[in-house]
C-alpha cells in the first residue's frame, strides 16, 4: 500500500515538470536574446483599418533583387491586425536622438501618451504609410506575404521606396538604448581593447527597465 501511494505522489508531480522546464527555457532565451544588439524601428501603417505605429526591433533585409524586407510583430497588437487590411507598411529606422519616439511607440513613454503620432513630425509615403521625419532610414512597403510563427506574425514587404538621412542609428541591447561608436577606419593595426573596457553595458547603455 505504501508503494502505491508513493507512485501516486510521483504521478502528481510529473505534469508540472515540463511547465517548469518550458518557463526556464523561455527565460534563458529572453536573457540570451537581450545580448543581441539590434536597431530600433517604428513600423507604421495607414489605410481603411486605421493609422497605427509600433516600436519593433525584429526587422531585417530579405532580398535586394527585388528589394524586400521583413518585420516580426506580436499578433496581439493593433498593428498586426491592421497591416493585412491596409496591405502597406513603412519601416522607420530611428536616429540616436529619437529615443523618445521609441518609448512612445513601445507603449511605455515617460511623459507622453502611448502611440501618439504627435510626438514627432511625419510625412506621407506613396503607399499612405507614415514616414518619420529625420529617421536615418525609411522604407515604404507593399505587403507581399505574411506568416504565423509562435506569438508573432512575420510580414514580408516589397520595398517601393527607400531613403536615408544623416545621423547615427539608435541601438538597443541589455534592455537599454545606446548609440554606435565606430572604430577609426584608417587604423591598420590597433591594440585590442581589453574585455573589461567594453563588457559593462552601463558605459554606453542606460538601463531603464
Amino acid at each position: 500500500m505504501t508503494q502505491i501511494n508513493a507512485k501516486a505522489e510521483q504521478d502528481v508531480a510529473i505534469p508540472g515538470a515540463p511547465d517548469q522546464d518550458a518557463a526556464a527555457a523561455r527565460a534563458a532565451f529572453i536573457e540570451a536574446m537581450s545580448r543581441a544588439v539590434t536597431g530600433v524601428t517604428v513600423v507604421t501603417t495607414a489605410g481603411e483599418a486605421g493609422r497605427f505605429g509600433l516600436t519593433v526591433s525584429a526587422m531585417c533585409s530579405v532580398s535586394a533583387d527585388p528589394p524586400m524586407l521583413l518585420v516580426c510583430i506580436n499578433q496581439r497588437t493593433l498593428l498586426a491586425s491592421a497591416i493585412p487590411r491596409n496591405r502597406v507598411f513603412a519601416v522607420n529606422v530611428l536616429r540616436a536622438d529619437q529615443r523618445r519616439v521609441a518609448e512612445v511607440f513601445s507603449g511605455r513613454p515617460r511623459w507622453d501618451q502611448p502611440y501618439d503620432f504627435g510626438v514627432a513630425s511625419w510625412e506621407t509615403a506613396v503607399t499612405g504609410a507614415p514616414l518619420l521625419a529625420a529617421a536615418v532610414a525609411r522604407f515604404d512597403c507593399a505587403l507581399d506575404s505574411e506568416h504565423q510563427a509562435g506569438t508573432h506574425r512575420i510580414f514580408i514587404g516589397r520595398v517601393l521606396a527607400a531613403s536615408v538621412n544623416p545621423g547615427m542609428p539608435l541601438v538597443y541591447a541589455r534592455r537599454g538604448y545606446g548609440e554606435l561608436v565606430a572604430f577609426p577606419r584608417d587604423v591598420v593595426a590597433a591594440t585590442p581593447i581589453p574585455l573589461h573596457f567594453i563588457e559593462d553595458e552601463e558605459d554606453f547603455l542606460e538601463d531603464w527597465e
